[in-house]
């Protein structure tokens, strides 16, 4: 019998990061599986990651690869199970505030990432997976995602990780101007919560997103009261509408330096948030789309509009930095979130 270990592996559509800005030559995203002879029990799983956290080597190896690890053949079956394997590395949980996507617990710090229209084109649904990068802290610094749906596989090939280092770089280059103006700027994202659910992919409710304390018999100013406590918690910037809707604002740098790497990175969800604008048709006043659902353009962070044509250039380079990842049963990925970008059915946001 084998040894306990990991073995890297090829598929196709990894990528060379040095072409994505990193600094040197690696494939990305990192791939590893047991070694050949190896069929690991799910304690065995647990056990042999909690070693390669506690050493480091796995987090150095997935810097040195561009910021993401694939894991494949370990023998998680349940919600429970992926629990288990991701909490054996050691980090705390990230406590979410505020949410715009609909998510559901499945076990202890697993839920789903997204129950917005599955149906939908990658940026509508949800290319990034860095959304609390909008928030002015409070954002996770890794994320896993799991994928356990084989009756997904036809949607799920198009879910893809993409390089931020590289986005960044090429901005850079092709936009140098608007750069500039991100760094002077910031970027100004407004989330507008309605009463009710929606079907769509940031629909949840002001209870929803900042309801967590808010108990049946409160009457209406203990509600608002609960509500606006959560919010300050990410953000001193939120107005509520004679409807009942609730905007809350974050105004955030999106172009922001790695500190491993020393390295400049593109940090937010500027793309995905403009995506879903044109998406659903909702880029003008006030912004409420074809799923009932607000969905307002990112600003720049005075206020001011971002031009649409670079916000399209923004979308284009995310577009055409990705690395398609076909997904199987029990994959596992683990994200340095500062460098890349992931979508997926299941996330466990960790710290």
């Amino acid at each position: 019998m084998a040894e306990p270990a990991f073995e890297s592996f090829a598929f196709e559509g990894q990528q060379d990061a040095a072409k994505f800005g990193l600094r040197q030559r690696a494939t990305f995203p990192l791939a590893l599986k047991p070694v050949e002879g190896w069929q690991p029990t799910l304690q065995e799983s647990i056990a042999l990651l909690r070693q390669l956290s506690e050493s480091g080597a796995l987090f150095e190896q997935v810097r040195n690869h561009g910021g993401a690890v694939l894991i494949r053949g370990l023998p998680i079956a349940t919600p429970q199970d992926y629990s288990e394997i991701a909490h054996a590395f050691g980090f705390p949980a990230h406590e979410e505030v505020g949410r715009p996507p609909l998510r559901t617990v499945l076990a202890r710090n697993v839920k789903t990432a997204n129950e917005g229209w599955v149906a939908l084109v990658q940026y509508a649904r949800d290319i990034n997976h860095d959304k609390t990068a909008r928030a002015a802290y409070m954002a996770p610094q890794r994320v896993w995602v799991v994928y356990d749906q084989p009756c997904l596989a036809d949607i799920l090939l198009s879910r893809r990780p993409e390089l931020c280092l590289g986005l960044a770089a090429a901005l850079n280059e092709q936009a140098p101007e608007f750069v500039q103006a991100l760094l002077e700027k910031g970027v100004k994202y407004v989330y507008r919560y309605g009463l009710e659910e929606v079907a769509s992919n940031t629909g949840t409710s002001v209870l929803g997103a900042y309801g967590q304390h808010v108990q049946p018999g409160d009457d209406q100013e203990t509600r608002r009261e609960k509500i606006e406590d959560e919010v300050r918690r990410h953000s001193d910037h939120f107005e509520w509408h004679e409807d009942g809707s609730l905007s809350v604002t974050h105004i955030v740098p999106i172009i922001r330096r790695h500190e491993e790497t020393g390295l400049t990175t593109w940090f937010g969800n500027l793309t995905s948030a403009w995506g879903r604008s044109k998406f659903h048709g909702a880029t003008e006043p006030p912004y409420r789309g074809d799923d009932d659902s607000y969905h307002p353009p990112p600003l720049y962070g005075d206020g001011s509009k971002i031009e649409n044509q670079y916000l399209d250039l923004a979308l284009s380079l995310a577009e055409s930095l990705q690395v398609p990842v076909k997904w199987q049963k029990g994959d596992i990925v683990l994200l340095d979130v500062r460098l890349i970008t992931q979508f997926s059915h299941a996330a466990l946001t960790l710290d």
